[in-house]
């Protein structure tokens, strides 16, 4: 191995408990915030643009995204962590500030999309701060109480913003979404108000950072199990909604779906966490969760009716799937890798925006021959490809496994 790669004995670590719940909690609240819009946002911008546009918008969106990322490193060497984050807080909060007032029109689409390339940059901010203050033998059950505490705020939301939505319409929505983060601004300057400092590395450039990702395979593998997973969460979240709409299903109805969907993130990602460390690694695990997506989602596919249980079914079963996946995989990237890797994390990041362009591009093109199941296809197709580099992963050493090596030594 290369002397400038950082191994994960090598690892310089800052573990603190209040840090990392601290920073748990915030992603409760920003999670439950989000949730008010990011189901709904989509046919927010289809009443601008048309249905078959609405993967333009997004690909906008995250186009804007990956170049917040590319120059992340660069932003958090000169200003830190947290300033990093208070500053994409602060602009998703001007812009969802700005569409109450405006028209769904070219003014609406514009904010909307400022909004979005923001706030999904916040979480990157969170990443890297939660990183900052975790321990790689812990990196599991870190990371599955983080995930749990974010989904539980992500829970509560879908269902009553739906509410709120046929009711009251988008503007409440963008009202209650500007209180919200105003919250998270002042939680974050009250919470890290003494951790402004500037981060002291040399910086890497965008072409290192990705010689060092394709000489380490395990950091190869990982991003594109990464990838297959925001491939998944780029069509669903757009495209989901609209699917049911069509169907025939209300806004009501689609609330009660979405709550339902998302209970196994609340649920099971802490132990399944706990189990990747104490017991089984994570590449088992992975690969069967991706079986189980990938079946889930030809369920999506090939059921046409208008039963909201059997739906809630299809879609309870998928989360299941894709709770666990999302745990493992920030499990098993975060012990490959610390605080300090900013550049990093940024790249393993980058994973969203570059699925969600390539969803874009992928779902235009598809809606433009075929109906909108035609998209749900192109999930499975990437979900299955994704497994050949589960298998080509290097498993790592749960505690379980590294006692059971001790004593065998002994004896």
């Amino acid at each position: 191995m290369k002397k400038n790669m950082v191994t994960v004995s090598e690892h310089e670590e800052q573990y603190s408990q209040k840090k990392t719940t601290s920073i748990s909690a915030l992603s409760f609240l920003v999670g439950f915030i989000d949730a008010f819009v990011i189901y709904t946002l989509s046919s927010y911008f289809a009443g601008i643009v048309g249905e078959q546009l609405v993967g333009v918008v997004y690909f906008i969106v995250f186009g804007i995204h990956l170049g917040l990322l590319l120059s992340l490193d660069a932003f958090i060497h000169r200003i830190g962590r947290v300033r990093y984050l208070v500053f994409c807080l602060g602009l998703a909060l001007l812009a969802i500030g700005v569409l109450p007032s405006v028209s769904a029109g070219i003014a609406g689409l514009f904010f909307g999309i400022l909004y979005l390339a923001f706030s999904n940059t916040v979480w990157v901010a969170l990443d890297i701060l939660l990183e900052n203050y975790s321990e790689d033998k812990l990196s599991g059950r870190i990371r599955g109480f983080h995930l749990m505490v974010m989904n539980i705020g992500f829970l509560l939301a879908p269902y009553l913003s739906t509410q709120i939505l046929s009711r009251l319409g988008y503007p409440a929505i963008f009202i209650i979404v500007f209180i919200g983060y105003a919250f998270a601004l002042l939680m974050t300057v009250l919470l890290f108000r003494t951790e402004h400092r500037a981060i002291h590395h040399p910086e890497m450039r965008f072409s290192q950072t990705l010689h060092e990702v394709m000489e380490r395979s395990s950091l190869r593998h990982i991003f594109a199990v990464s990838f297959a997973l925001e491939f998944f969460y780029s069509i669903m979240i757009i495209y989901m909604a609209l699917h049911l709409q069509n169907i025939g299903f209300s806004w009501n109805e689609i609330g009660l779906i979405f709550t339902i969907m998302l209970l196994p993130f609340v649920f099971l990602q802490y132990p399944v966490g706990v189990l990747a460390d104490k017991r089984f690694g994570e590449k088992e695990m992975l690969a069967l969760s991706f079986l189980l997506t990938i079946a889930a989602t030809i369920g999506v596919i090939l059921y046409t009716g208008k039963v909201l249980l059997v739906w809630a079914g299809i879609l309870f079963v998928s989360r299941i799937g894709v709770a666990a996946i999302e745990v493992l995989r920030d499990s098993y990237f975060y012990k490959q890798i610390d605080g300090d890797d900013t550049q990093i994390i940024a790249f393993f990041r980058m994973a969203r925006p570059a699925a969600n362009m390539l969803g874009a591009v992928i779902s235009v093109g598809l809606l433009a021959f075929f109906g909108l199941p035609s998209v749900f296809c192109a999930v499975v197709v990437v979900l299955f490809f994704a497994l050949f580099h589960i298998f080509a992963l290097t498993d790592t050493e749960s505690e379980f496994e590294r006692v059971h090596k001790l004593k065998t030594r002994s004896v």
